[in-house]
């Protein structure tokens, strides 16, 4: 089985990628633009990726951070 999910450029990959590796069954996780798979490594090692780390953090010392509880990744996750 496949799950598709698309995202915006300025997407928290990092946060997806802790959240989908606590779910039970998630074998593993892929990140794809236009028709090309990248891993991991090559996503952590990009400039992209360092943007939007560095974006996150910014926001998250502003203070523009929201707290996920369990209750909230229940409900995202459809998790009884």
């Amino acid at each position: 089985m496949e799950l598709t999910i698309q995202l915006e450029d300025n997407a928290d990959v990092s946060l997806l990628k802790k959240i989908l590796k606590q779910i039970k069954g998630i074998k593993t996780v892929e990140i794809s633009d236009n028709d090309k798979t990248y891993s991991w490594e090559e996503i952590e090692n990009s400039e992209v990726f360092a943007k939007v780390m560095e974006q996150s953090e910014n926001e998250y010392k502003n203070g523009n951070a929201q707290e996920l509880t369990d209750d909230l990744l229940n409900e995202i996750f459809d998790k009884k």
